[in-house]
């Protein structure tokens, strides 16, 4: 597992090591690929699979135009992440956080290092209301697991031993 940054030292993501890419630059690439989307949309029982994909390929733009205009304007990423559970909201650091804008399907799962740093663990198409009532969200709710797992292993505590991992 390597960490590595996204928009300066605020937004971070996983990159494991069994992927080409980082997960954010991954899953972007996923949600705007038209011939996955069909694949997703047919695996997925889905109805009107042109509809599905004009919608995907919209929810990835409008995410990725978000965290632009966040970074643009040195806004708090926390505008973008909340937590995944109430659970988590009292956590400190190495909280559960889920990328969320209203009417989008697709989420971000992120680790809380601080107000205002993240690190994306994975992402899904949401297709269910809970993640365990779906594989790909279930999926992501082991990552989620395994980086904080991860990051506690390694001594990440708060901001400082964060950045302190970061230089290794």
């Amino acid at each position: 597992m390597e960490i590595v940054p996204i928009f300066e030292e605020k937004l971070f993501s996983f990159h494991y090591e069994n992927e080409r890419d980082n997960e954010f630059d991954r899953l972007m690439e996923l949600w705007t690929d038209a011939g996955f989307l069909q694949g997703y949309a047919k695996k997925n029982s889905i109805k009107n699979v042109y509809g599905f994909i004009e919608d995907i390929l919209q929810n990835a733009e409008e995410i990725q135009d978000y965290l632009d205009n966040l970074n643009q304007n040195k806004s708090p990423y926390g505008f973008y992440f909340e937590p995944l559970q109430e659970s988590e909201r009292k956590k400190q650091i190495l909280s559960f956080q889920k990328g969320k804008i209203k009417k989008n399907q697709l989420r971000l799962y992120a680790i809380k290092i601080d107000d205002d740093c993240f690190v994306i663990t994975g992402g899904a198409i949401k297709m269910s209301q809970r993640m365990d009532e779906h594989p790909d969200t279930a999926k992501e709710l082991v990552k989620l697991n395994d980086a904080r797992k991860y990051l506690k292993t390694n001594g990440v505590t708060d901001i400082d031993s964060f950045y302190e991992l970061l230089s290794e």
